[in-house]
């Protein structure tokens, strides 16, 4: 039977001429017929397999190595994207908010979730995991710029008075000056797990999170500098605070602790911290903010912390802040209140000033909830020009106007 099924493929192969042989195969190996239950295979390629002539020039492809080689090298390829249209600043759909705040605009483009928004003047940058970067013009709603990336966007810090974007992805920290083609922007290969990046005012050293260790770099030089070590986890969120005369950078990480580094020389040789945090909280930290000599730190237990800084002592905290994961906070001066967001999508508002108020007194402190985004985490939040912006896992960033 083995040898009639053959025959019939040569015949069939010779007749489409992609046979050359004159006489059908005589010399069939004939495997021993099969036992029901056994657990032998057949040697013989499955159906729908390449023939030996496709597998043979994917070899001479693949410069002789082996077929899982070449497959391999496709499925690492960087995969196509198509170009998503251009984005807009369109009106809010509903009116969502408060009495004391309110949406006013949406920002739509992007095919994948928002993961940084950054804000200065009449520029808003937005970063996403969609491999782009976008630059919209807030004067007149529309999209002025973008830059895509091989891989997703983590990161994005916009310094106004150098026109330049910096942008940290899964695999490189990147700096574009959006007056010029993107495909002209300075890189820098990373070693693994880029989570946080800091660019702090008027400092020629910008900081970013590589694993458990974070690496200043010298934008102006393009040089390396220093080493922040001491953590444990992963380092996911930075923030720079200045105290008598002296600059400190905090660093919050997924093994529960934040820790403070003294950064008055820009930090250029390796260094550990030169206070921790105590004591840590349940879970690993997403987000810090300093506020005057305050600092607030977000976590993965859905509670928020104040600590003071001088004496580092915590003074407050609100157990739980969210009923979900605290993922970004900000500070929002005009109503001197800390914005915090959740990954189930909630944007609070809370009293700085009576932000340690117990739970069962949680009113005091709380300003405004709004359910910002629904079924959606929110991913960055930031305050501009009395505005407030939620980069959102929906695609979208909501700007919502401060009454």
């Amino acid at each position: 039977i083995e040898l009639m099924n053959l025959t019939k493929q040569w015949y069939q192969r010779r007749v489409r001429g992609l046979d050359t042989r004159k006489t059908p195969p005589r010399d069939v190996k004939i495997s021993p017929p099969r036992v029901a239950g056994s657990r032998c295979r057949d040697t013989a390629s499955p159906s729908g397999s390449p023939s030996l002539e496709r597998k043979d020039s994917l070899r001479r492809r693949n410069g002789g190595g082996s077929l899982g080689a070449a497959v391999w090298d496709r499925l690492q390829s960087p995969l196509p994207m198509e170009p998503a249209p251009e984005g807009h600043i369109v009106p809010a759909e509903e009116k969502t908010g408060h009495e004391r705040i309110s949406c006013v605009s949406m920002v739509k483009g992007h095919t994948h979730s928002v993961q940084s928004v950054s804000v200065h003047g009449k520029i808003m940058v937005t970063g996403s995991s969609d491999r782009t970067i976008r630059v919209w013009d807030l004067s007149d709603g529309k999209e002025a710029q973008r830059a895509t990336f091989p891989d997703p966007v983590k990161k994005v810090v916009y310094k106004t008075e150098e026109s330049m974007v910096y942008a940290l992805t899964n695999q490189c920290l990147k700096a574009w000056d959006i007056r010029t083609d993107p495909k002209t922007c300075r890189s820098t290969t990373l070693a693994e797990f880029p989570s946080a990046l800091l660019y702090p005012p008027g400092s020629n050293f910008i900081y970013f999170s590589t694993g458990i260790s974070v690496r200043s770099w010298n934008v102006s030089q393009w040089t390396a500098g220093g080493v922040l070590h001491g953590h444990s986890g992963h380092v996911m969120c930075l923030e720079h605070v200045q105290l008598e005369n002296k600059k400190y950078i905090i660093t919050g990480s997924r093994d529960h602790f934040c820790k403070i580094y003294d950064a008055t020389d820009g930090i250029v040789s390796s260094r550990v911290p030169t206070a921790t945090l105590n004591p840590p909280h349940f879970d690993g930290i997403e987000s810090i903010v300093c506020v005057n000599e305050h600092l607030y730190s977000g976590s993965r237990d859905t509670t928020i912390k104040q600590w003071h800084l001088p004496t580092k002592k915590e003074r407050g905290s609100q157990r739980p802040a969210h009923k979900d994961r605290v993922q970004a906070l900000t500070y929002v001066p005009t109503l001197n209140a800390l914005a915090s967001a959740s990954r189930n999508g909630t944007l609070k508002l809370w009293n700085e000033e009576n932000f340690g108020a117990a739970k069962s007194d949680q009113t005091k402190s709380l300003i405004v909830e709004i359910n910002a985004h629904p079924g959606s985490s929110i991913q960055d939040v930031t305050f501009h020009d009395n505005n407030i912006y939620t980069a959102s896992g929906d695609a979208t960033v909501k700007i919502w106007a401060i009454k």
